[in-house]
């Protein structure tokens, strides 16, 4: 399912990418399951391609731009699970265009029960901490594609340290954090997740108080 959804992302096909999906989905395949084995996997294939000159950033963004809408699509059918886990805000710092990464792990988070505020990417360090200051959040996740933005991440968890302390765990992920060795120390203490899989079990294990 994986290839052919790749395959049909990669020429361009919207409606039959979209038929793969539903198709997976009213065949009893959970969403968080489409999300972790067929979208990620995916892009992580188009961004190798990327990488090694087989496509063209066209093909790159042609392929993320159709998942996006193939997630909204799904997006309607999610079932949130019983459980209260938290409140989680999330976003990606100024400058990073890339959102897909971060909304997927919004929507598995909140089918697991998180009480979640996405606020998008690109979005101004004084937006973001209004937002944690107005839904109060025990989370708050920072996405960040490119590893040239680590400096901006820095920025940003130092900001909100500033103003919040130590009451909001924070949480970090996005193809920038494969590329370090460690974390550089202003980013001790926050909690790194580098897929879907990760974020599910790091939230799960670490982050949450559930109630019904």
């Amino acid at each position: 399912m994986r290839k052919e959804y790749l395959k049909e992302i990669l020429a361009g096909k919207r409606k039959p990418a979209l038929e793969i999906i539903m198709d997976a989905y009213r065949g009893g395949y959970p969403i968080t399951g489409i999300y972790m084995d067929v979208f990620q996997e995916a892009l992580y294939e188009i961004g190798r391609l990327w990488e090694t000159n087989q496509i063209t950033v066209a093909d790159e963004h042609m392929g993320t731009a159709i998942t996006q809408y193939v997630m909204s699509n799904l997006y309607q059918h999610l079932e949130i699970a019983d459980v209260r886990r938290g409140k989680i805000v999330m976003t990606g710092v100024q400058g990073e265009l890339h959102q897909v990464g971060a909304n997927m792990v919004a929507d598995v988070l909140e089918a697991d029960g998180w009480d979640v505020t996405f606020l998008g990417t690109n979005v101004p360090t004084e937006g973001v901490i209004e937002s944690i200051r107005q839904h109060g959040p025990d989370i708050f996740g920072i996405s960040s594609t490119m590893f040239f933005n680590i400096p901006k991440v820095i920025q940003l968890v130092e900001a909100v340290h500033k103003e919040f302390g130590d009451s909001i765990r924070i949480m970090l992920g996005g193809g920038a954090f494969k590329a370090l060795y460690e974390l550089p120390k202003e980013l001790e203490g926050c909690i790194v997740a580098l897929n879907l899989r990760e974020a599910l079990d790091r939230t799960r294990r670490d982050l949450s108080h559930p109630s019904k």
